[in-house]
């Protein structure tokens, strides 16, 4: 057992905890606290999530966490990240949503309008500049000739009016216009979830396959869960997906931007969720 492992026993132990008590206050598998303890680090899933197992057990223990960071980081090179990663220090992976609304008119609509504009005033002018010629010439003569002689003169039946069906009025739905940041978490395997709303815990609990929980915030939404696998994230209407594997413990955030263009730069670094 090398140092960074030591120093976690020992803490652990002062203060009373088994690796049970430890598995139940951070919802990190035994075997993994294991793997910390032995600095086993090839039993852990990734180098990034290891880190965040270590921050969580860390602050369990009211251990320094960037102490504790630093030597994991002496121990465990941590994969080497592009300029368009969004990944934080750690661990974090940013979701940016751009807050430039719709326009209301689309350009097509506007066409179809001035369209429909022209053709209305082509007919209009032709009814002004030849309504006269359309008519016929001897009107009088027309009106007496459809009127019936004596000969032809008979009854007809008083026609029954055909019932007017009243159309039923078409709703048209109103568009969904986002200000903020709003999160929906689709539960179909039990999952413990923490979200935290514009940096103040909101909800933190256990959700059974079925469950369905939104939360809306004015700047942004950050989750954590405990079984990535069975938690779907739908963020301002579009679905996100499965946010990761079964059993792994995961963060997101999903924050808002005024200014589309920053959608392509890394964001940087945030406090994780704390317990």
């Amino acid at each position: 057992m090398g140092e960074l492992g030591e120093l976690l026993r020992q803490a652990r132990e002062q203060k009373g905890l088994s690796l049970e008590d430890i598995q139940a206050a951070t919802y990190i598998k035994r075997r993994y606290l294991e793997a910390l303890e032995a600095e086993e680090w090839g039993q852990l899933p990734h180098p990034t999530v290891g880190r965040g197992f270590l921050a969580n057990y860390a602050a369990v223990l009211d251990l320094d966490v960037n102490y504790v960071l630093g030597l994991y980081d002496q121990r465990v090179p941590q994969p080497v990240r592009d300029s368009g990663a969004t990944l934080t220090e750690q661990g974090i992976l940013f979701k940016s949503i751009s807050m430039k609304p719709p326009p209301r008119v689309s350009p097509d609509l506007l066409i179809g309008l001035a369209m429909v504009l022209i053709l209305v005033g082509i007919v209009g002018g032709t009814i002004l500049l030849y309504g006269e010629s359309l008519l016929p010439k001897d009107k009088g003569a027309s009106v007496i000739s459809a009127l019936p002689t004596a000969d032809m003169a008979f009854i007809l039946p008083t026609p029954t009016p055909a019932p007017t069906e009243t159309p039923t009025p078409t709703v048209t739905p109103t568009p969904m216009y986002y200000t903020g940041v709003s999160v929906e978490l689709v539960i179909t395997d039990e999952s413990w979830v923490q979200v935290l709303v514009d940096g103040a815990k909101t909800f933190e609990g256990i959700l059974k396959p079925g469950d369905r929980k939104h939360w809306n915030g004015e700047r942004q939404v950050a989750v954590r869960v405990g079984n990535a696998g069975g938690v779907e994230a739908i963020v301002n209407g579009e679905s996100m997906g499965i946010l990761g594997q079964r059993g792994q413990v995961l963060d997101r955030v999903y924050e808002k931007v005024e200014d589309a263009t920053l959608l392509a730069l890394t964001p940087t670094a945030t406090t994780p969720i704390s317990q």
